[in-house]
């Protein structure tokens, strides 16, 4: 994926926009990109980026709007400290 430069600042007054400042802002909100870091990691793949997280799965039950849900949190595994 190309990364888009940083867009300009638009003037702090009333103004019209061309379709080529839409597309701006367009191809730079499809250029971003999630950063690795600190238990996650990234791989760009055909279909876009795919994130790997070092992180443990934890689902649980919930009530939503009287019906019985589920949502997954994710938890930070630390790593084991070598003895």
């Amino acid at each position: 994926m190309s990364r888009e430069t940083k867009l300009q600042m638009l003037p702090d007054k009333d103004m019209k926009l061309s379709g080529e400042h839409f597309r701006k802002v367009v191809r730079r909100i499809e250029s971003i990109v999630p950063l690795a870091g600190y238990s996650i990691k990234t791989e760009e793949t055909d279909d876009g980026i795919k994130l790997h997280l070092d992180a443990e799965r934890v689902t649980i039950n919930v009530c939503s709007n009287g019906e019985p849900s589920t949502i997954v949190v994710y938890t930070y595994v630390a790593p084991k400290k070598a003895q």
